[in-house]
């Protein structure tokens, strides 16, 4: 990472424009991004022994407070791994679900406040149904819909219900589970 961040910020937003395809007009969504990611990479800059996090997360005891149940529901096992990694090291705590039939009996168990799953998987139920269900059952748990396959908009969910498409932005979600 260079010393400049402005010059950190266009270099990586033009990366991200070019891996988009370089779609016209969405200059943007990815310099929006690219801010994010930079300014994520100066809040969570560490040392190699990593004294300054531990130091951190001893002086700021709500952190505990602030963290929140996810529930990660993906049948792609190395899709949730990364995603169940990266919300741990986020600050949440995460349970995880091949399925929905699996998502269901850690509903019952556990406080969720946001389930995060996708569409297609197999099972009793998909992610759709999922969705429904927890909604009727559950309705304060936050809802994040993910998909390769479809994409939905917001008027073709209920409220309380967000979607990204797959593969999802690390940033986005967390943004949606903030």
């Amino acid at each position: 990472m260079t010393g400049n961040a402005d010059e950190w910020i266009a270099t990586r937003a033009y990366a991200l424009w070019e891996l988009a395809g370089r779609p016209f007009g969405a200059d943007e969504m990815h310099l929006q991004q690219a801010v994010l990611e930079r300014r994520l990479l100066e809040e969570t800059k560490a040392s190699s022994d990593g004294q300054e996090v531990i130091n951190r997360t001893r002086a700021d005891p709500s952190q505990a407070q602030r963290s929140s149940n996810v529930l990660v529901v993906e049948d792609e096992p190395i899709l949730r791994y990364d995603t169940v990694d990266f919300l741990e090291r986020a600050g949440h705590r995460v349970l995880e679900a091949a399925n929905a039939d699996e998502a269901m009996v850690f509903l019952r168990r556990n406080n969720v406040d946001t389930l995060f799953t996708d569409i297609d998987m197999p099972g009793s139920m998909d992610g759709l149904g999922l969705v429904r269900r927890v909604r009727a059952d559950w309705p304060s748990t936050k809802v994040i819909v993910t998909s390769g396959l479809i994409a939905l908009s917001h008027d073709d969910l209920e409220t309380g219900v967000s979607f990204i498409s797959k593969p999802a932005s690390q940033l986005e979600l967390l943004g949606l589970i903030a």
